[in-house]
């Protein structure tokens, strides 16, 4: 059965589009219309105009920030609206830093040294990023020297922009209180996200939300995965669309 579907696919930190080109593509040939976006163009919009991307998408999809992004973005277009749109998470945190009440996170002295080190020498920091996401594949460094040569980031004071979004969001109560259909995709080998997190998961998990943790993948699974990632995608839209 062909998906009638129309996505809105958002990029993670750091990356630029060309590492989801094979997802939109995939998701294409599923019967899906598909519009592939940098997260910080649609930062760079009014929240008005942020809303209007959503008047004419049924799914919302995000990989890492990208995910907090469209958990953002659906929710406020709820609260805006009162229509629901489907949520999809890639490997994406609703709380990035670990605080008292969300552990499952990076621990907050690691993140400094991360953000410290990106403001001292970015091109280093991000080349570090590239293998923190690709690490735990079965060919890890061919997989970090193709992100490398692949990622496109944007520039220095966007990507500064993203991770104090990273640092200060925290949309736990929002996925736990939106009445949407969700799916939230994690990776086992996630050198960035704590796999534990699924143990969080089950104390916010709502009638219409669905988590998982993906074996023997890592943080970049929507670029390393494309195939395994599309069908976790297509199975969750097809109930839905079905029901």
């Amino acid at each position: 059965m062909k998906l009638q579907n129309k996505i809105l696919l958002i990029t993670g930190w750091g990356v630029g589009i060309e590492p989801l080109q094979s997802l939109k593509l995939h998701l294409q040939q599923k019967g899906c219309e598909v519009q592939l976006t940098n997260i910080f163009d649609i930062l760079n919009n009014s929240v008005q105009k942020q809303l209007h991307l959503l008047n004419d998408i049924d799914t919302v999809i995000g990989w890492s920030l990208g995910g907090q992004l469209a958990t953002q973005l659906v929710d406020s277009f709820y609260k805006s609206t009162g229509l629901t749109k489907t949520l999809i998470t890639l490997a994406s945190n609703p709380c990035f830093v670990a605080n008292s009440t969300w552990q499952t996170a990076m621990p907050a002295d690691v993140f400094d040294l991360f953000k410290q080190s990106f403001l001292q020498n970015p091109e280093a920091t991000l080349k570090r990023f590239f293998y923190l996401i690709t690490q735990g594949s079965a060919q890890a460094k061919q997989d970090w020297l193709n992100m490398q040569n692949i990622a496109n980031p944007p520039p220095y004071e966007l990507l500064l922009q993203g991770l104090e979004m990273l640092e200060h969001l925290n949309l736990v109560e929002n996925l736990k209180n939106y009445s949407g259909p969700q799916l939230h995709l994690f990776a086992e080998q996630d050198g960035v996200i704590p796999c534990k997190i699924v143990e969080n998961f089950e104390y916010i998990a709502t009638e219409k939300m669905r988590y998982k943790l993906l074996n023997d993948a890592t943080h970049a699974f929507p670029y390393l995965q494309v195939e395994r990632t599309i069908e976790e995608i297509c199975q969750f839209l097809t109930i839905h669309q079905q029901s």
